[in-house]
Formats: structure tokens, C-alpha cells, sequence
């Protein structure tokens, strides 16, 4: 890791001799990734809103890193095609951190940092362990007033400079038309699902990107099992761990590459762990298990920003027999989601994108 970081260092370095020669162009916009090599989640939603505006030249240095030898090679010339792209624009657009922008950035170049998730449950950035000290960002969207310090620690921002406007991928968890037509596509694409009661495992991943990944480890075959017929089980990996399968049941579906807004509309309960999507789910106002075997070693290990016992909408369960018990008791706390899920949405207007893009507007026009 260090010799990579070294060799692109070097490059980059010398990259930066050409910055006498490369103009910034004011109108230009820049999405950059290291999550997806095509637009979602929130680059989708403003890309096409910007596209539909017509007001700016828009960039894309998109790609999914994938933690091998050519991995490794691929990503050393998408740092130089970065780069450029990023010294050339008047704003750039992130959903993951960035080495570039952190090392080799002009000073009148815009970042809008558009993080991945709707918050953060787990510590992650500046706040835990790193290859490099992110830096250089100007601006970050976060979904309510909880998450504005984190966010300045985890990005190394002045708490003005995170700016709570919603995230745009969660306008559509408002829009009770477009969950009708989620379910019908999940009924049409999955009908043994129908009639039945779903359970959702959706957890986040362990490790980091640069080093390796890997999943929580639960037995949903067991869970499966033990719940009988009744119950159909559905799970979906990060997306970094996408071609993960943890089960060949016939009544314990894959559903990775999927999108999760579309699983939440035929969920009856989520299982989850440190992920932020237990913050979108908790707009359903419907049941949430947390499974956290590894809860005391990872709050040592990488750390928690909310206090996870007080804050935690659901039972808190260390095994798979924790988990079949609650599910089979269905006891549940509906007044704890509810107060969960006012405290961690500032907006509950599904207008986030056009706050976003007046935030963008707004930059574009500031010197």
C-alpha cells in the first residue's frame, strides 16, 4: 500500500507541472467515484437535473475500485484522469473520499462532498484510521442537524460548511405512488413473496476498501428455517460486496445489485446492523432488528457516532436464536421508530434534490 500510494504520489506530483497550462472552466461540473462506474444514487438524480437544466458542462470520472492487481493498475491512471478533470472545474462532485482532491487540488476548484449514505451510524474519515487525511472539501449535504459534527470531523470541515439540505435519493421513500409501483415490480419480479411475511437482511460492510471487506456473518438459512413457511427471507449485500451469496435456500433470495428502496417496499422487517439505511427504512415506521455479534469489537475497532443502545429503534441481538425469538414474539417499539426517524430526517417533504441543486446553483454562481 505504501509503495502504491508512493508511485502515485510521484505521478500526481509531477502532473502538477501542467497546471500553468490548464484553465478552469467556470461552468464546468465534475461527478466523481470510487463506489459505481455509472451514475446512482444521488450523482443519478442531480446529473439528470442538471442535464435537464442545461446550465453547466457536466464531467464524469466514474469507477468501481476493485481491490486487485489490475484493480490497483486501473486506479493509478484514474487518479491521473481525475486529475485533470478536477483542476479543470469550477465544482466537483464526490459520493466517496478522495485522494486527489485531498493532495492535489487548486485552491479555487469547488468540492461538494455528496456522501454515499443517509448518515452515520459508524465512524468512518478523519475520525478512525487512514492511508491519508482528507481535506480540501467545501461543502457537505448532510440529512438533519445530528450529523452536522460528525461530518466535520469525518471531512475536516467548519460546521458551517455542512449544509443540511436532505439527501435526494431519499425523496423517493416520500412518494407513496412510486412504493406501489416498487411492490408491484418486486411482486412481478419475485410472486412466492407475495402473501407471505418478508424479513430484509441488509447490514454494511467490515474492513476497508483499500485493504479488503468483508460481510457481518449470520445464518439466515437457520432464521429461515426456524420461522417456517410464513416467512420468506430476502438479503442484499453492500454494494462493495455484491457477489457475496451467504445462501442457496429456495426461500432465501439474492438480491444484491438491487436497489434497497425497492426491497424496503415489500419489507415487514429489516434486519440490519451499523448501516445507514436503517435510517431510511425508518420512514416505513415498520419493525428493525439489529444484529451486532461483533457490537463491543467494533465499537473498539472502528467506533459508533450515536449512542447504539439508547438510539437504536429495534431489539439489539448478538445470535441468530436472539433474532428468530423477536420475530417470533413481534414486540415492537412503533413510538422509538417514530422518535428515530424525526431526529435523523430535518425534511420529510421528499424535496431534498431541489435543495441540492439550489446549493450547486449557488456555488456555481459565488466566485
Amino acid at each position: 500500500m505504501k509503495l502504491k500510494k508512493m508511485i502515485i504520489y510521484l505521478i500526481l506530483s509531477f502532473c502538477r507541472l501542467f497546471l500553468v497550462f490548464m484553465k478552469q472552466n467556470p461552468n464546468k461540473i465534475t461527478f466523481i467515484s470510487l463506489e459505481n462506474d455509472t451514475l446512482s444514487g444521488d450523482f443519478s438524480l442531480i446529473s439528470n437535473k442538471l442535464k435537464q437544466d442545461g446550465k453547466y458542462e457536466l464531467q464524469y470520472v466514474l469507477v468501481k475500485f476493485e481491490k486487485t492487481l489490475l484493480g490497483n493498475i486501473k486506479y493509478l491512471f484514474v487518479c491521473i484522469k481525475q486529475f485533470f478533470a478536477i483542476n479543470t472545474s469550477k465544482l466537483v462532485l464526490l459520493d466517496y473520499n478522495n485522494y486527489v482532491v485531498s493532495k492535489f487540488k487548486r485552491k479555487n476548484v469547488k468540492v461538494l462532498q455528496l456522501w454515499h449514505a443517509t448518515g452515520a451510524i459508524k465512524k468512518f474519515g478523519n475520525v478512525v484510521n487512514r492511508d491519508y487525511t482528507i481535506e480540501n472539501y467545501d461543502y457537505v449535504i448532510s440529512n438533519c442537524d445530528y450529523f452536522v459534527e460528525p461530518f466535520t470531523q469525518a471531512f475536516n470541515v467548519r460546521p458551517e460548511q455542512v449544509k443540511v439540505t436532505g439527501i435526494p435519493k431519499t425523496d423517493r421513500l416520500f412518494k407513496k405512488r412510486k412504493i406501489q409501483q416498487d411492490k408491484k415490480t418486486m411482486y412481478k419480479q419475485y410472486p412466492q413473496i407475495k402473501g407471505r411475511k418478508v424479513v430484509l437482511y441488509a447490514p454494511t460492510f467490515r474492513g476497508r476498501l483499500m485493504d479488503g471487506l468483508h460481510d457481518g456473518y449470520i445464518n439466515l438459512d437457520k432464521i429461515q428455517q426456524s420461522l417456517g413457511d410464513e416467512y420468506i427471507l430476502l438479503y442484499k449485500m453492500h454494494p462493495l460486496l455484491e457477489d457475496k451469496i451467504i445462501s442457496n435456500h429456495k426461500d432465501v433470495i439474492c438480491c444484491n445489485g438491487m436497489s434497497i428502496k425497492r426491497l424496503f417496499s415489500v419489507t415487514d422487517i429489516l434486519i440490519s446492523d451499523y448501516s445507514a439505511i436503517i435510517l431510511d427504512f425508518s420512514i416505513f415506521m415498520k419493525p428493525m432488528i439489529f444484529y451486532v455479534p461483533d457490537l463491543e469489537e467494533y465499537r473498539k475497532d472502528v467506533g459508533l457516532f450515536v449512542d447504539y443502545e439508547k438510539e437504536m429503534p429495534g431489539p439489539i441481538c448478538k445470535s441468530e436464536d436472539e433474532v428468530i425469538k423477536i420475530i417470533e414474539d413481534n414486540r415492537f417499539d412503533y413510538k422509538k421508530i417514530e422518535a428515530f426517524k424525526n431526529k435523523f430526517f430535518k425534511y420529510q417533504d421528499g424535496k431534498s434534490l431541489g435543495r441540492v441543486i439550489h446549493l450547486i446553483d449557488d456555488i456555481m454562481g459565488g466566485e
